[in-house]
């Protein structure tokens, strides 16, 4: 490291270090494209679309069911969640066996814009499920999301004891049998509550990986790493400050070559090309402000020239700040499939 990037002061030097998974988890922020109820009987399933961009779970509230995503089969029991974080396609049936109808054709009911109520009867052991995609508000989240794999699972949270499933156990089958009680006993609100707590349960999920595993390599990794972390966590702060590749090696204490290779080996883009990501998906977020106007959130984020903060922006929503001012990101399932 040069005695020049020695002298450069390190953003947050000597304030204690907050906790780095409330910054990550205070991104979900999710937005439901849709949430519906199912009511089925075996034999029977369902083919869900891919869609990008989008999280997709199952909650299995009484009955039995299988998941099967990438080739990858996961039977289900009362009370089990499952996440397809990346918006694969897949499907889910009653039995291994049971066919899968697309999801469009399945029997249902609009409840609301974004509720409804799903039904296939086939005449033999019942299954009650609820289903559901988000959407996310940061369009940053999609860093945690790529670092997640392609299932998670939470454990039954719905029988057991908080022994056997640690001390989150007795607010997790709270929370399950709120949702099962909504969905067995309708009521105005009814989908708003259960998309509501929906959220709570995916991210309590989200969180428990992030506990648990270990990844080599990707975003997670990153933040975890010694050297790494400070610097995501110094980028995220202040997206506007006119970091080089030399004053983001300081944070790091590193030299410029040694940090270089080891941001784009863990990570998997080079330094440069995070930050300007960074800003771009901060300048989305200002975006959404009713008084922002494009050239005082390009100046927020670290642009003096306004051509120069578009281009950097449609490279990277696909859209124009003005397009994404007024509109902002894709909300409803027709939205999402439309991209």
């Amino acid at each position: 490291m040069s005695d020049a990037a020695a002298l450069l002061p390190v953003p947050g030097a000597g304030k204690p270090q907050a906790d780095p998974w409330a910054d990550v988890l205070g991104t979900l922020e999710m937005d439901a494209v849709f949430c519906s109820t199912g009511r089925f009987s075996e034999p029977w399933g369902i083919a869900m679309p891919a869609l990008p961009g989008v999280l997709m779970f199952h909650l299995l509230l009484d009955g039995r069911a299988v998941v099967d995503v990438e080739g990858g089969r996961h039977d289900l029991g009362p009370g089990d969640l499952v996440l397809v974080p990346h918006g694969a396609g897949h499907a889910i049936t009653g039995t291994a066996d049971d066919p899968a109808t697309g999801l469009w054709d399945v029997d249902r009911t609009v409840v609301a814009d974004r509720y409804e109520q799903l039904r296939i009867d086939g005449g033999g052991r019942p299954a009650t499920l609820v289903c559901g995609a988000v959407g996310f508000t940061d369009p940053g989240v999609g860093r945690l999301l790529a670092s997640l794999p392609p299932v998670l699972r939470a454990p039954d949270a719905a029988s057991g004891s908080a022994a056997d499933d640690g001390p989150d156990g007795g607010w997790l089958r709270a929370v399950v049998a709120a949702i099962d009680h909504e969905v067995h006993h309708p009521r105005p609100g009814t989908d708003v509550v259960t998309a509501r707590l929906a959220d709570v349960l995916l991210v309590h999920v989200v969180r428990r990986w992030l506990e648990a595993e270990e990844p080599a390599s990707g975003w997670v990794a990153a933040l975890r790493d010694p050297a790494l972390g400070p610097v995501l966590r110094a980028v995220h702060a202040e997206p506007q400050r006119p970091w080089t590749l030399e004053s983001l090696a300081a944070v790091a204490r590193l030299s410029r070559s040694a940090f270089a290779e080891r941001f784009a080996r863990t990570v998997g883009e080079p330094p440069m090309g995070y930050v300007a990501g960074c800003r771009m998906d901060a300048a989305a977020r200002l975006l959404r402000a009713p008084d922002a106007s494009v050239e005082r959130v390009a100046r927020q984020v670290g642009y003096d020239s306004v051509p120069g903060f578009h281009r950097a922006f449609v490279r990277r929503h696909g859209a124009t700040p003005g397009a994404w001012r007024s509109t902002g990101p894709a909300r409803s399932l027709a939205e999402v499939l439309a991209r």
